[in-house]
């Protein structure tokens, strides 16, 4: 009995290559997935910060109002960075719904939208990302932006 060692050879390298692919794959997905949660974790400090009644909707006191007014513009930076990397593929689908979604749910929110209302009045093109998310109702995906 002969053996074709050249086709044995064949088969294992051919396994090699795809068990040395799926790795490829999911070391990029593990990669993917500690970006995004690095970029959550930035929100969850900002959100520390920032009293509890601007982040349930409440207006704050006098005396918390500066302090609330520089974390919400920390954040709303954050967020147009999270629209920038949206836009340039480094955020998938499912996360961009899940922060698409947060975003314009926070700007509801009273202080969140006075600070937010104040930079587009005083400031103009500052957040250009977040600008176009909101003009857009907050349903067009920056991915398919131009």
């Amino acid at each position: 009995m002969n053996i074709d060692w050249n086709s044995i050879v064949s088969i294992f390298t051919t396994i090699g290559v795809l068990v040395a692919a799926f790795q490829l794959r999911v070391s990029s997905e593990i990669a993917q997935s500690e970006f995004e949660d690095s970029i959550d974790q930035q929100y969850r400090e900002l959100a520390k910060g920032i009293p509890v009644d601007a982040l349930i909707g409440k207006s704050v006191s006098e005396d918390k109002k500066e302090l609330t007014r520089e974390l919400i513009y920390n954040y709303l930076d954050l967020c147009n960075e999270q629209i920038f990397l949206r836009k340039k593929k480094r955020v998938r689908k499912d996360t961009w719904t899940d922060w698409c979604s947060g975003i314009e749910l926070n700007l509801e929110k009273s202080e969140f939208n006075k600070v937010w209302s104040e930079i587009k009045l005083k400031a103009p093109k500052t957040f250009t990302f977040l600008e176009k998310l909101e003009t857009s109702g907050f349903r067009e995906d920056p991915l398919k932006w131009k």
